[in-house]
């Protein structure tokens, strides 16, 4: 097992590629690998381990229970050599700190752009790796070791990760304007949850609400486009694709340009927080303990 060790950074980082994505080709593609060398080195990893670390199955990879095991050590390897490379970078620089951000699109809209920019004038030594991902993957990064901070949509469940409330904001129903709902300014769920829906992935916070007030009416969702903005849906919307359900600050800037007729949803669930989470907060290095500090200062 100790000659595990003796692997390079690059295989670690494809084990871990591997894993995500749940296959060698994909990982491959992503890092830019021929897939002979790519499962190779995977293959090294195996036989150095003793152990198989994928369990190989018709439709992808999936680690083993060793595999899971080396998927932790693999992670905080890779962020130890990533943190190291940027605290070095910072005395060739300058710059005083690196923080990694991880937000949901909803909470980067109604606040933490804003809170971002007034923290980058005040400390603008300290550079803000911001990644915008759907409220899931953003728990995750920050489980991962991925991210120092995660903004999210509290309708997942954060297990494990200290937490905050950060605000929250509210959804809304946008549709055409010649649209028979357009008549409404005001709706509750059950008047419209048997349209064509325009929905964000599976992982998108707003997509699991919707869901689950739908399952609790005894109604299934009819998504008839699948999209990966706000932005997007409200296009697809505008052009009588489906009615979408989004927050109010992403579609407020677009009605007049799409036009489309913004109705209020009449539901408590209608209104959401959202939450900021870090693993610790005893693990935070200086500049992320700082940013925290100023994002909950409200």
């Amino acid at each position: 097992m100790t000659a595990i060790y003796r692997n390079d950074f690059r295989s670690l980082q494809l084990f871990v590629v591997v894993c995500e994505l749940n296959s060698i080709t994909r990982a491959a593609e992503r890092l830019g690998m021929a897939l002979s060398a790519a499962s190779r080195r995977v293959q090294i990893l195996e036989q150095d381990a003793g152990t198989p670390l994928l369990d190989r199955r018709p439709h992808g990879v999936q680690p083993t229970a060793a595999g899971q095991t080396f998927l932790r050590f693999a992670r905080d390897i890779l962020h130890l050599v990533d943190r190291a490379g940027h605290l070095l970078m910072e005395h060739e620089t300058g710059v005083r700190g690196y923080v990694r951000v991880a937000s949901s699109s909803s909470v980067l809209l109604s606040r933490l752009a804003s809170d971002l920019s007034e923290f980058a004038k005040l400390h603008p030594g300290i550079e803000i790796d911001l990644e915008e991902r759907p409220t899931e993957r953003t728990l995750q990064m920050v489980r991962d070791k991925e991210a120092d901070i995660g903004l999210f949509v509290a309708v997942f469940e954060a297990h494990s990760l200290v937490t905050h409330p950060f605000g929250g904001d509210r959804i809304i129903l946008a549709v055409q304007k010649s649209h028979p709902l357009a008549k409404h300014d005001k709706l509750k769920f059950k008047d419209f949850v048997d349209e064509d829906f325009v929905a964000m992935d599976h992982s998108a916070a707003v997509r699991k609400t919707l869901l689950e007030q739908a399952r609790l009416l005894g109604a299934s969702l009819r998504i008839r486009v699948q999209v990966s903005s706000f932005e997007v849906m409200a296009l697809m919307a505008s052009r009588g694709l489906g009615v979408g359900v989004l927050p109010e600050a992403a579609v407020a800037p677009l009605v007049d340009a799409y036009q489309l007729k913004i109705v209020q949803i009449d539901e408590p669930w209608a209104s959401r927080n959202f939450s900021l989470c870090v693993r610790s907060e005893a693990e935070l290095d200086p500049p992320a303990r700082k940013l925290m500090t100023f994002l909950l200062r409200k």
